[in-house]
């Protein structure tokens, strides 16, 4: 059974990297009809089977093999036409191909974990960690899926349902500017803008919360009161952060207002913002309006150019795709809201720190309508600290767990009711949005892995990493860095990015990563969490204090980059491999501090320099409330878990008939060190590593993703004790290969574990014994192809 799955794996896999070159290769064309004809579609699935059997035949697979792979792929193809009628057929046939080589990864471990001739502690361990891997697939399903229709998709309807009726109703509107310790004249500027807006009808309610220094706020309130059409309030003490200071602002909102809109303080608003959105509520089903986030002043430095396409990605990407289903997110600053369906879903909500996706998701489920308009009305600052910019992706990935806590009843698929009104492809977008948070969490994890493996490929002791063949190994290193080149190139395609600029926006997200990871541990963990604003401006800091803003990720780089650097002069194939990925990891580690760094040197407008210099360096840590019985209960299972699994190996011999790549036995052999004969009872032989049964390569392998990646780790199987046997391993990419252990052990065995995107190569453990009995305790760990660790970077809302 395993050989079959194999061979349809390998041939899978294949197809998807010649359908990933053509999703980014193949330019759009203007299709005559909004669907897919089904023709086109069987002639598709034709060409995927054709093209199946040619790439059996150049691996020389048996003709039964074969045809069922080539009859199978094809047919998934097919299958998936009713849900990807909207995408052109190499759309159809990468998405179908994703899905295939995921599915037959799963298929290859369950069907290894079954016939493994393992006991039920294996059996229960093998699952657990079979479960973590397909929620890996799930995760870079959800970004495959905005990959492919973002690059293939036919029409787009979105752009035809932003357009007014011709003469509709113009609602008299409530521009909202909520404000805390910003400086004045920011403030006044925005209102200024709004002032000059090309409508008729609308008030600007600028509302500040509990700004304690009168030198911020009373300039502000001197300014306001000159102009009739614009109300100031000043909150004291007042509880809700933001998220109160705006349900405030509709109790003393106009009567007339049936529109409210929300900007931020530092927005530059153009005059035709309200003459072309608030027209569009003249729908009666629609409750929100959400332009893009724009920014200003991008231009002056390379790293912001780096900043302003990395947040470009999400309404690029995400919030189109999102579109297309009703499943946009309502971003807070140059949004618009129906007054009366704010107040039937009970106003703002004041426990959430990312108030405004929380509102569009109350929304949604009340049966209403999102509308994303894809052009840009306004522009505003960046944060103008790499510390800022921390700050700010730490509050949008906690609130974003938070929203995932509260509402994700209501985002399971079931049957729509008079309370949950969502569709299914509403409730998709939204879960796996907040899903894909832990995609950095799960990439620091792995990093200690990583970092063991080193001390175990540099020292030989066999510490906690089984050892694979160095095929696979090396494998993994090449699909990281191929993922990293396809995240690359969707930011350059989305948004008209230069390669160099592209690739600092991908370095960005790898920089930000300790801080999503930290904030989704913490949005998990925490009873309540603390409003982290995101402030405009900051003090005039020196390289001291970029590296003193980021000394966790400098330390880390250090330690990864230094251990990697010393696995690779070990020179094993399994050295090299763990000491490459810990090269990649030590590199985004690093980037923290050398972009904090490049934001302190960027030259910067006079004015943002005046502004820069009001506030002193941003923190980034926000004081938590946090459950001390979750926080260690949640330490215990994790550190319980990897205690359990790793001393589990499967029976000696259990692998030894698993497929493998033809001629990599004489490769091993070649490399492996001859060692002295000790006497016929006592000599230890070479530790044998049994070949690799394929490599495997999850959803997210082919097309590239923008995610995080997450690691699901390998299947593991009891020990067995032998009377004799060296330490061998079947481990994960991380491990080294071949090295014999002085220690006695007993055996153990691993099958291959998953990685989120871009794509995880794995392969079939190892196993080998020695003359001496036992007493030690293999261990495993887990495995990850590290991929675009910091996006969605990209910002959810």
């Amino acid at each position: 059974m395993l050989e079959p799955l194999t061979s349809a794996l390998l041939v899978s896999a294949a197809l998807l990297v010649v359908a990933t070159v053509l999703l980014f290769t193949v330019r759009d064309r203007d299709a005559r009809t909004p669907h897919l004809p089904l023709t086109t579609a069987v002639a598709g699935a034709v060409v995927v089977a054709l093209a199946a059997l040619g790439v059996a035949r150049l691996l020389d697979l048996p003709p039964g093999t074969a045809t069922g792979a080539a009859v199978g792929l094809g047919a998934t193809v097919l299958a998936w036409y009713p849900l990807g009628r909207a995408w052109d057929v190499r759309g159809l046939a990468a998405w179908a191909l994703t899905l295939d080589t995921g599915v037959l990864y799963l298929a290859f471990i369950a069907t290894w974990t079954l016939t493994a001739d393992a006991g039920v502690l294996t059996m229960a361990v093998s699952g657990a960690l079979w479960l973590l891997e397909l929620f890996v697939l799930l995760l870079g399903a959800g970004y495959v899926w905005e990959l492919v229709d973002v690059l293939a998709r036919r029409h787009w309807t979105g752009p035809a349902a932003a357009t007014p009726v011709p003469g509709a109703r113009r609602p008299f509107v409530s521009l909202h500017v909520p404000c805390h310790n910003e400086p004045p004249d920011m403030v006044i500027e925005t209102v200024e803008r709004l002032l000059l807006l090309d409508y008729e009808d609308y008030e600007v309610l600028v509302v500040d919360n509990n700004t304690t220094d009168p030198a911020l706020w009373r300039p502000l309130e001197e300014f306001c009161a000159r102009h009739d059409r614009v109300t100031f309030r000043h909150l004291e003490d007042w509880p809700g952060f933001k998220s109160g200071a705006l349900n405030h602002a509709l109790t003393v909102t106009d009567p007339r207002a049936e529109v409210i809109g929300i900007v931020d303080a530092d927005y530059h608003v153009d005059p035709d913002f309200l003459t072309d959105c608030a027209p569009l509520f003249a729908d009666p089903d629609v409750s929100f309006v959400q332009t893009p986030q724009d920014y200003r002043d991008w231009r002056v430095s390379a790293y912001f150019r780096r900043l302003y396409h990395s947040y470009g990605y999400f309404f690029d990407v995400s919030q189109r795709s999102r579109n297309e289903r009703n499943g946009a997110i309502f971003g807070g600053t140059m949004g618009l809201i129906r007054r009366s369906s704010l107040e039937q879903v009970g106003g703002w909500d004041e426990w959430c720190i990312t108030e405004d996706a929380e509102l569009s998701l109350r929304l949604l489920r009340a049966g209403t309508r999102g509308v994303h308009i894809d052009r840009a009305y306004g522009r505003g600052v960046m944060p103008l600290s790499f510390e800022s910019l921390k700050g700010q992706r730490f509050r949008w990935c906690f609130g974003g767990i938070q929203i995932l806590r509260m509402h994700w009843r209501s985002l399971l698929p079931g049957r729509r009711t008079e309370e949950n009104r969502l569709t299914l492809g509403q409730r998709w977008a939204y879960l796996v949005g907040g899903l894909q948070w832990f995609g950095d969490l799960a990439a620091v994890v792995f990093t200690f892995f990583l970092l063991a493996g080193a001390v175990d490929a540099i020292t030989g002791e066999g510490l906690v990493i089984r050892r694979l063949s160095g095929l696979i190994l090396v494998a993994v290193v090449a699909l990281v860095v191929l993922g990293a080149v396809r995240s690359v190139a969707l930011v350059r395609r989305a948004s008209r990015a230069s390669w160099g600029e592209a690739a600092g926006a991908f370095g960005l997200w790898l920089g930000l990563g300790l801080t999503v990871a930290k904030a989704s541990w913490l949005g998990l963990v925490s009873k309540q969490g603390a409003f982290l604003r995101t402030p405009k401006v900051k003090g005039e800091p020196t390289a001291l204090d970029a590296l003193r803003g980021n000394r966790t990720e400098t330390v880390l780089a250090l330690v990864c980059l230094g251990l990697g650097a010393a696995a690779l002069v070990a020179g094993t194939p399994g050295a090299l491999a763990v000491g490459g990925l810990l090269l990649v990891q030590g590199v985004g580690f690093a980037l923290a501090p050398l972009n904090s760094l490049a934001a302190i040197r960027s030259d910067l407008p006079e004015d943002l320099r005046r502004r820069r210099a009001g506030l002193a360096l941003a923190a980034v840590a926000t004081p938590v409330r946090r459950s001390g019985t979750v926080l260690a209960g949640a330490a215990g299972v994790l550190t319980g878990f990897v205690v359990l699994a790793a001393p589990v190996s499967a029976p000696p011999g259990s692998l030894d008939d698993l497929p493998g790549f033809p001629g990599l036995e004489s490769w091993e052999e070649a490399t492996e060190p001859d060692e002295p004969a000790v006497g016929p009872a006592s000599r230890a032989p070479r530790p044998e590593t049994t070949r690799p049964s394929v490599v495997g390569v999850v959803a997210t392998t082919a097309v590239g993703t923008t995610a995080p990646a997450a690691t699901a780790p390998a299947a593991t199987a009891r020990p067995t004790r032998t009377p004799s046997g060296a330490p061998t391993s079947a481990g994960q990419p991380t491990g080294t290969p071949g090295s014999a252990a002085t220690t006695p052990t007993t055996a153990a065995t691993t099958p291959p574990a998953s990685t989120q995107s871009p794509g995880k190569p794995t392969a079939k453990p190892t196993q080998a014994s020695s003359p001496t009995p036992g007493g030690g305790k293999p261990t495993a760990k887990p495995t990850q192809a590290a991929s675009p660790t910091k996006g969605p970077g990209k910002p959810t809302g």
